[in-house]
């Protein structure tokens, strides 16, 4: 907005980045101050920020924000420094029922508006189902399943090579152990570049990763970001070919969330590789069947306004 000549100015502050320079920025006055709910809590606890000319507040992914045990405690303090004529948008692609009602509790007289796409994956999304669980007489242990779920990716590496694959795992250890699996596919990186981002890098070289992943094509090479649920939220990737499930998500929200980081956009296309074992065999046939019905893969708020 400011670039083409609206007098606007708007500013980041989060965790891991000078705080003095973000201090001195927020001095000169801002029209859209974005910002994560630790440093929020800061500035407002400090005095460093005033909200008496609040006229709007937006949450953003407000489902995994009420499953932090503090934000209650932030959510609070926001409305407390803010004058009652603010208005609170709250904004997610998946909302359970549980923390829909406690948006209730808060804010008793809100509206609920939902598109057709909630809790729905995409209409170009082609989802693969791959049992990893082994024949029936070998010993099912952690170490086999991931063993047989490696053997999966390496043939989906070299079977269907595609420029950009995002390999969703569950713990950074075995974000760790798909690395290494990956690179010792192809030391010399001539077919596989691998990207990791997860919690345990230094962000700086978590950023530098998703650089690469958004911004560039390398020809002749796959690219792979192999990371935690901290890829699946937040972050419009464009160009994906493939995701793949490693380890099956432990919440209905999160298979939507990953499995939506391709396919993306009203033509978008793309494949999710479901890599299942044992049990999950049988939980991930049904969230199939419940997606090529166009069926919500778990209930939503009867409150929910629906505009088709």
């Amino acid at each position: 907005m400011s670039k083409n000549g609206v007098p606007f100015r708007s500013m980041v502050v989060t965790g891991g980045f000078r705080q003095r320079t973000q201090l001195e920025n927020l001095q000169e006055g801002v029209d859209v101050l974005i910002a994560t709910p630790g440093r929020f809590m800061y500035l407002i606890k400090e005095g460093f920020l005033q909200l008496s000319n609040l006229r709007c507040a937006v949450l953003d992914e407000v489902d995994i924000l009420f499953n932090d045990e503090d934000f209650e405690r932030v959510l609070q303090s926001l409305i407390s420094s803010s004058p009652v004529t603010a208005q609170y948008l709250f904004v997610t692609a998946t909302l359970p029922v549980d923390i829909y009602n406690k948006l209730v509790e808060v804010f008793p007289d809100c509206e609920v508006i939902m598109g057709p796409a909630m809790h729905r994956i995409s209409a170009g999304l082609e989802e693969v189902l791959v049992d990893c669980s082994g024949d029936d007489g070998t010993e099912k242990t952690p170490e086999t399943a991931f063993l047989n779920k490696k053997s999966a990716l390496l043939q989906l590496v070299e079977g269907s090579p595609v420029p950009k694959t995002i390999v969703f795992c569950n713990k950074i250890e075995t974000c760790r152990k798909v690395e290494n699996a990956l690179k010792r596919f192809d030391r010399r990186e001539n077919q596989v570049q691998v990207l990791p981002f997860h919690a345990a890098m230094a962000q700086e070289s978590r950023l530098a990763n998703m650089e690469k992943f958004v911004n560039t094509r390398p020809e002749k090479v796959s690219q792979f970001l192999v990371c935690t649920d901290r890829a699946s939220r937040g972050i419009d990737f464009a160009g994906v070919d493939h995701v793949v499930l490693f380890d099956f998500p432990r919440d209905p929200s999160e298979y939507v969330r990953r499995v939506g980081r391709t396919a993306r956009g009203v033509a978008g296309k793309g494949k999710a590789f479901i890599f299942v074992v044992g049990k999950q065999v049988s939980l991930a046939r049904r969230i199939i069947e419940r997606n090529q019905k166009g069926h919500p893969l778990h209930d939503v708020p009867s409150a929910y306004e629906l505009f088709r």
